[in-house]
């Protein structure tokens, strides 16, 4: 079975426009967030446990030895996603869901432009 680090690396070569499509990874996740705002603790918990998965992704990628980023902007984004991943392991009442909602979103942002 393929890693999921392998089957994204395959998906980034066969897409067009890789930015507007890792934007749109990040936009779901920020949509899943904002629709269990208001949900059970459960659904809560699935769309945390998204944007754990996708900031492990981030984490992943940006220490790859073939990443392609600028040594600078891999260590921002490394300290960035270890900055998000710390704030996901407190409890959930502990949590700064507004601060998470919004590291997110400015990534998604950048990735659009």
């Amino acid at each position: 079975m393929r890693s999921p680090l392998d089957l994204y690396r395959t998906t980034r070569l066969l897409a067009s426009n890789t930015k507007a499509l890792e934007a749109q990874v990040f936009r779901r996740v920020l949509y899943q967030l904002e629709m269990t705002a208001q949900a059970s603790e459960l659904e809560q918990s699935k769309a945390l446990a998204d944007l754990r998965v996708l900031w492990f992704t981030v984490l992943g990628l940006v220490t790859d030895p073939d990443n392609h980023l600028s040594l600078a902007l891999q260590k921002n984004l490394e300290q960035l996603a270890h900055a998000v991943i710390a704030e996901l392991d407190l409890p959930a009442i502990e949590q700064d869901r507004p601060w998470l909602v919004q590291v997110t979103s400015q990534i998604a942002e950048g990735l659009e432009t």
